[in-house]
């Protein structure tokens, strides 16, 4: 797949701001997977590892077969999948993180315990995991067709422009 050279400039003075992308990340699972997952018929325990298999979220054929209703439950369901899908496809530890906190519902405590971070670089493990799974999610929400927006918060680049003639 080529890039255009627009898409090119873009990205390469397109600058994401982590702590609202990872802030957007924590947004929509305590206020919107919830709303998928009843929506798509699944529960969080049908997401049961960072090393997801696939087939625990049903797919469909693309084609709305009968009323809105239905077409909301499917693009509920990719949306599920692509979760999925991008939690397995984070790095371990990432996906060890968005696992245990989101879809377990572990404390930060208990998961800082488990992995013997202390309080402040887990922190910051944490939003890296956040901000992992908004990069990959851009990547999974396409492949599986969902309709759900991109998670990634990008600085304008006014601001960003500002901010490296400003030398900071």
């Amino acid at each position: 797949m080529m890039i255009g050279v627009e898409q090119l400039v873009l990205f390469k003075k397109a600058k994401l701001d982590k702590a609202k992308t990872a802030q957007a990340v924590k947004d929509f699972f305590t206020e919107d997977f919830g709303h998928y997952l009843n929506l798509a018929n699944k529960h969080l325990s049908d997401i049961s590892s960072p090393t997801l298999d696939p087939n625990n979220v049903g797919g469909h054929d693309g084609l709305n077969h009968q009323d809105e209703r239905m077409t909301a439950n499917l693009d509920a369901q990719t949306c599920v999948l692509a979760v999925d899908h991008t939690i397995s496809s984070c790095s371990h530890i990432s996906g060890t993180i968005l696992y245990l906190y989101f879809i377990k519902h572990w404390s930060n405590d208990r998961i800082r315990s488990k992995l013997g971070y202390q309080s402040t670089r887990f922190n910051e493990v944490k939003n890296d995991a956040c901000v992992e799974f908004a990069e990959r999610f851009d990547f999974w929400r396409k492949e599986d067709g969902s309709s759900i927006e991109d998670l990634q918060v990008f600085e304008s680049l006014e601001t960003a422009e500002e901010i490296s003639k400003s030398g900071h």
